[in-house]
C-alpha cells in the first residue's frame, strides 16, 4: 500500500468513526437511563427524548464522577443541560463539585434547605455560569418530560429532601435519593399515585418499603451500591440490578416502559 492510499484510508476511517458517533449522539425519542457506579449515593444520567441531558445528584467524589460521565457520555460532550440535586448530604452532592471547569450546566435545581456544604456545591455551579431554582414542591416541563421533585422531610437528619420523579411518553422514573424507608412510607402517604413508575432506582444499598412496592409497582430496580452501606436481600418478584454487579445500569424507555437495555 502506497502512501496516498494508505492516507485516503486513514482519512476515511476517521469519516465513518465521526459519523457513527454522530448517529449514536442523535435523539431517537426514547427516554434513557445511566445508575451510575459512583460506589457512594445514586448519580443518575438521563437522556429525554429529545436529547436533553440531566444529572441527578452526583456521588461523593468529584474524580470518580468524572469517571463515570466519560463513560457514558458521547466524546467531547462538555455541556449538561441540568442538574438536580435531592438533598445536600456530601454522599450525594459532593461529586458535583467536580464539574466546574470540566462541563458546563444550564440549570441546577434543587430541594432547597441544603445544608452548608451542599449549598457551597451548588454556589460553585451558580458562579459557574448554572441558573440556580428550587423547585419547591412544583412540576416543570423539561426536554419533553414532566419532572416533579416530591419534597419531604428526612426523619434522621431532619433536613428537607425530595425524590424525583421523570415522566415522560415512553417510561416513567422514580429516583429516591437518600429517603430511608419511613421516609418512603411518608412519600406514599402524601403523593399516593404520583409515584407510580417503571423503575425506580433505590437509596444506597437496596433498601426499599414494601409499601413504596405496592404503590409504585415497578417493572424494575435499580440498586446503586455504596462503599460502607451493606446491601439488603432483594425484594421477591422484582428484576433487580445492582452497580456492585453490573457496573453503570443502563434503561431505555419504549411502548412497555423503562426497561433495561440490551
Amino acid at each position: 500500500m502506497n502512501r496516498r492510499t494508505l492516507l485516503l484510508s486513514l482519512v476515511a476511517g476517521v469519516v465513518v468513526a465521526a459519523a457513527a458517533l454522530f448517529i449514536a449522539a442523535r435523539p431517537d425519542g426514547l427516554l434513557h437511563v445511566s445508575v451510575l457506579d459512583t460506589g457512594s449515593s445514586p448519580a443518575v444520567l438521563i437522556h429525554t427524548g429529545d436529547g436533553s441531558s440531566v444529572l441527578v445528584d452526583g456521588g461523593s467524589s468529584p474524580t470518580v464522577l468524572l469517571a463515570a460521565l466519560g463513560r457514558v457520555l458521547p466524546p467531547a460532550t462538555t455541556h449538561l443541560d441540568m442538574v438536580v440535586v435531592t438533598g445536600g448530604e456530601e454522599a450525594a452532592v459532593n461529586g458535583l463539585a467536580g464539574l466546574p471547569g470540566h462541563y458546563t450546566v444550564g440549570t441546577v435545581v434543587t430541594s432547597g434547605g441544603l445544608n452548608a456544604g451542599g449549598n457551597d456545591v451548588v454556589a460553585a455551579l451558580g458562579n459557574a455560569g448554572a441558573n440556580v431554582l428550587e423547585a419547591d414542591g412544583g412540576a416543570w416541563t423539561f426536554g419533553g418530560a414532566t419532572w416533579r421533585c416530591l419534597g419531604f422531610i428526612a426523619l434522621a437528619t431532619a433536613r428537607q429532601m425530595c425524590a424525583l420523579t421523570v415522566d415522560d411518553p415512553t417510561g416513567r422514573l422514580l429516583v429516591l435519593g437518600d429517603a430511608g424507608t419511613a421516609d418512603q412510607e411518608n412519600l406514599c402517604a402524601v403523593y399516593g399515585s404520583a409515584l407510580g413508575v417503571d423503575l425506580v432506582v433505590t437509596p444506597p444499598g437496596g433498601a426499599i418499603s414494601p409499601v413504596v412496592l405496592a404503590t409504585a409497582r415497578p417493572l424494575e430496580l435499580a440498586v446503586p451500591i455504596a462503599s460502607g452501606v451493606p446491601a439488603v436481600p432483594a425484594p421477591q418478584g422484582y428484576p433487580v440490578d445492582r452497580t456492585s454487579i453490573d457496573g453503570d445500569l443502563e434503561y431505555t424507555g419504549g411502548p412497555n416502559g423503562l426497561q433495561e437495555s440490551p
